[in-house]
């Protein structure tokens, strides 16, 4: 087709918004669109043309992306990525995503990432299913502790001003100790905490309590709404918590006994928790927190397979030789050699790289694998050797899969908090 795809202008913006919402459903208000706006990198989005009219469109945040050993790189955030019903089975999205990986490694970044609307899609641009997320919920009459909580701070319900200049330092010094999580920029605040009502999903809007220390200094917060519901004069509402951070396990559990507690309400939902809730092990009864649903949710492309895997720590010493086949970007395609350890890592390529994926030199190998399958192990919270048994990972020499795992394994599991 002959189709023009560059970055889009700020007068061009309403039109690829509006093309963007299309595709997921949604009709975008003036200000949903003002807001999105807002929070773009004008020259990080890709958008192609038919005719002068917007047909596909992707983006990209620029993140700050934290990672085992509690590094953090730059990391491309990548959104908005759709083509409309009436172009679809042309080859727009191969060559949206071909120049967008192009542009994040042109800008020395290592790393791509992305949250998938359907996870299909992106398997075959090299990206991997690095993280996962739970839904989750219980009933307040349920929900006791096996043991009150010591806590000698205090809680105190604030306004979303207040919340504005206390809750951005407490997410990022969570975030910093969280392999997964992602930075959030001063407008993603401001249009979070604007709280709009589209955003709301038929619920209240956001109420804010926030947990302080002995010393009075904010160490955790919980943003969430209410979806009110009466039965024959009895509060059966539901809370939703649409935040929870804490960078302290005695705000952790004040916060949560918070939520639990709340009046009038029966249940309280979470949708987007880590893997290993904790929660669940301050109850006296563990099995009525009830895992709603599990999801996939960060997915890795690797630009720059050495910059990547030294970017990041490793609780154990060892090495990895590994074979590693990128079919959309083949001059990736070839054989590295990983030195990692708790103090660093050095990874090079062994001479002779970018050879076609089909041809392999099984010597001296200890894993063959492809890119996406390395971008999975990327973050700690994939085993190599699960990845194995689904025939997605392949051991070259004997005990590899246990090195892999026990190098390439992070504590605690990556979750990433922050929706893009």
């Amino acid at each position: 087709m002959d189709l023009e795809i560059r970055p889009v202008t700020a007068d061009e913006f309403p039109s690829y918004s509006r093309a963007c919402e299309a595709a997921f459903g949604e009709i975008p208000t003036d200000e949903d669109t003002e807001d999105w706006r807002r929070q773009t990198e004008l020259d990080r989005t890709l958008a192609a043309f038919d005719g002068g009219e917007v047909v596909a469109t992707a983006g990209a945040f620029s993140l700050e992306l934290t990672l085992p050993g509690l590094t953090c790189i730059p990391a491309a955030g990548v959104t908005a990525v759709s083509v409309r019903t009436t172009h679809r089975r042309r080859g727009i999205l191969r060559r949206l995503m071909t120049r967008q990986l192009d542009d994040v490694a042109a800008r020395g970044e290592s790393t791509a990432i992305l949250t998938a609307s359907e996870s299909i899609i992106y398997g075959r641009f090299g990206y991997g299913l690095a993280s996962q997320l739970n839904g989750i919920t219980i009933d307040k009459d349920r929900s006791a502790y096996a043991s009150p909580p010591a806590d000698r701070g205090r809680l105190r319900a604030v306004d979303l001003q207040t919340a504005a200049k206390v809750l951005p330092e407490v997410h990022d010094r969570a975030r910093r100790r969280q392999p997964g999580d992602v930075s959030r920029t001063g407008t993603w605040w401001d249009v979070t905490l604007a709280d709009r009502e589209s955003r709301r999903g038929g619920r209240s809007g956001l109420f804010c309590v926030v947990h302080e220390d002995g010393a009075g200094q904010a160490d955790g917060y919980a943003l969430y709404r209410f979806k009110p519901h009466w039965e024959h004069g009895m509060g059966r509402s539901e809370v939703h918590v649409d935040d929870l951070v804490a960078t302290d396990e005695a705000a952790y559990a004040a916060i949560w006994r918070l939520l639990l507690d709340v009046d009038l309400a029966a249940t309280v939902h979470a949708w987007r928790r880590p893997v290993d809730e904790p929660l669940r092990w301050l109850l006296a009864d563990p099995r009525q927190l009830r895992t709603t649903f599990v999801s996939d949710d960060i997915w890795v492309r690797l630009l720059d397979i050495p910059k990547a895997l030294e970017g990041r720590l490793y609780d154990v010493e060892g090495r990895l030789v590994l074979d590693v086949t990128d079919t959309f970007r083949p001059h990736q395609s070839g054989r590295y050699v990983l030195e990692a350890g708790p103090g660093g890592a050095s990874c090079t390529r062994e001479a002779g790289g970018g050879r076609s994926p089909g041809r392999r030199r099984d010597g001296g190998a200890d894993l063959a694998l492809g890119v996406g399958e390395l971008g999975s192990l990327f973050l700690g919270g994939i085993r190599a050797s699960s990845l194995a048994r689904a025939g997605r990972v392949v051991e070259r020499a004997p005990g590899a899969l246990r090195r892999a795992d026990a190098v390439f394994g992070g504590d605690p599991p990556p979750f990433c908090r922050t929706p893009f």
